[in-house]
């Protein structure tokens, strides 16, 4: 029996639990221990708990209590780590190129380029069903497909890196566009953009609604992705058209730091995103995020 890990309210504390068939299990009865109650205790110890997670979800005990009964929590309400790829969809930076009227690039397997990745502060995260307030004229979706990783890991190889993956999960990158420079600094000033006002305000990178473990995901290459804003459609791809793989971002983001357990890794965002398009978000406006069978992130702007 497949099953999803998530983290919800318990009264004033936020819980790990198992979603197996429709029904959540306190993740401490689960695993009939009371260190694992919260999701960053249970990916530390991740190599010794899949086995344990997969036994139980193969044979639920216990009294579960109906998904629609409880409040989803970010799957990860803190993580370490929020690593961002830039420019990592064919399909977007084609798109981005044509409206700045860019040479368009090439490939970067060709030239030598690496994957480039920016950090948001964990402390942006929230979860599914939540409002983001809208201090931006030009607030931006990102639909992105998430890595968490469950393995400290350093210097992973292509053979290797998505060893260190634990789980999947839908993300949005939301981005503050009008925040994306400092007018009054030099172009080549390597102090020009504004990275905190463009991407890590409060509520900026909702993360849900649960985790699926990555042994669950076919490819993760192969997955389609889709967001719509009030139901009108406007990303449309799938994983195939990064430009870096996943197992080529964790090697280069190994390469330079080590990853542990509870890091997520945003892995880029594809076309349609309102920078395109000139489109953006407005109070009340409400995005939804799918990735494959990975479930919806849901969220409003108020």
């Amino acid at each position: 029996m497949a099953y999803k890990l998530l983290s919800y309210q318990a009264g004033d504390e936020i819980v790990a639990g198992i979603l197996v068939n429709g029904l959540v299990y306190p993740a401490t009865e689960a695993l009939a221990d009371a260190r694992y109650h919260s999701m960053i205790h249970i990916l530390e110890d991740w190599s010794t708990l899949r086995p344990r997670l997969a036994a139980f979800a193969a044979s639920t005990t216990g009294t579960g209590v109906p998904l629609e009964d409880i409040t989803l929590a970010a799957p990860i309400p803190r993580p370490p780590a929020i690593y961002c790829a830039g420019a990592n969809y064919k399909d977007h930076v084609e798109n981005m190129a044509r409206i700045l009227k860019l040479e368009r690039e090439a490939d970067p397997h060709e030239t030598g380029f690496k994957p480039w990745h920016f950090i948001k502060s964990s402390a942006c995260v929230t979860a599914t069903g939540t409002t983001v307030a809208a201090e931006s004229e030009k607030l931006d979706w990102e639909a992105e497909l998430a890595l968490v990783v469950g393995t400290r890991a350093r210097h992973l190889n292509l053979d290797n890196a998505l060893s260190c993956i634990a789980a999947v999960t839908c993300a949005n990158d939301f981005s503050a566009r009008d925040y994306l420079q400092r007018e009054q600094a030099d172009f080549r000033s390597p102090f020009k953009y504004d990275w905190i006002g463009q991407k890590s305000f409060d509520g900026s990178c909702p993360l849900g609604p649960w985790l699926t473990p990555v042994e669950d995901v076919d490819d993760i290459q192969s997955l389609p992705i889709s967001l719509w804003v009030n139901d009108v459609l406007k990303q449309n791809s799938t994983t195939a058209n990064m430009i870096f793989t996943a197992a080529e971002q964790i090697a280069q983001l190994s390469s330079r730091l080590t990853l542990h357990p509870g890091d997520v890794i945003l892995t880029g965002t594809p076309a349609g995103t309102g920078a395109e398009s000139g489109e953006f978000l407005k109070r009340g406006d409400t995005v939804r995020i799918r990735i494959g069978g990975l479930g919806e992130l849901v969220n409003t702007v108020g």
